[in-house]
This record gives structure tokens, sequence and C-alpha cells, in this order.
């Protein structure tokens, strides 16, 4: 956090007023993705898992493996933050369109595309 408080300081003495939102606000973005880069893995992996569920559906495997993707999910600081309400991935395999659905879940996820979304963990 020290690292983040002195890069916006040395930010807001080098950048001009008008860029200085867009700076405070690329720093706070680079911050966040370092402080959840562990979990950006586990959404990954979760990611992977949720497409099995999807796969073998609602069988008694699919309930522990919906179980445990829920526990796993949920507990994420991640949705914590910005998720309205717990992430059931059972609903979700039901789902025509999943991605979407998450997005209702997920407000913050409303102006990231599907793809984008694809891409972005591409890079992490």
């Amino acid at each position: 956090m020290l690292v983040a408080v002195t890069l916006v300081i040395i930010f807001t003495n080098l950048a001009p007023q008008a860029d200085m939102n867009g700076v405070i606000q690329r720093v706070q973005n680079s911050v966040t993705t370092v402080a959840y880069a562990g979990e950006f893995e586990q959404i990954r992996t979760a990611v992977d898992e949720f497409m099995v569920l999807r796969t073998i559906g609602d069988t008694p495997d699919g309930n522990d493996l919906a179980a445990r993707l829920d526990q796993k999910i949920n507990n994420l600081q991640l949705v914590k933050t910005y998720c309205s309400q717990e992430i059931s991935t059972m609903e979700l395999a039901y789902e025509n369109n999943p991605y979407k659905k998450l997005q209702e879940i997920c407000p913050a996820l409303k102006d990231v595309s599907f793809t984008k979304a694809l891409n972005l963990f591409e890079l992490i």
C-alpha cells in the first residue's frame, strides 16, 4: 500500500491536474490487479471446473462439484466486493448465457464483454 501511495504522490507532482484523475485511476487499477492476482488464477481454475459442471449437470458428482465451486468462488474477495449476491454455479450451468447472468449478479462486469473478459484472463 505504501508503494501505491508513493506512486500516486510521484504522479501527482509529474502530471498536469487535468490528467490527475486518469493517473490515479490507472494506479488504483494496477494496485487492484496486484492485490487480487492470486484470485484471478483461482477464477481461471473455477472457469475450467464450471465447464465440467455444465457437462455433468445435475448428478451427484455435479452437485458435489457445484458445492465446491460455490464455496471457492463466493469466498473470493473479488466476488465479495463486486457482486451483489452469492454466485450459484449450478444455476449458471443451466443458463443459456451464463456470462450475461453473471453480469447481473456482479454489476462491475456489465461494461466488460465476454470476449474482453477472456482476453484479460489471457494477459494475467
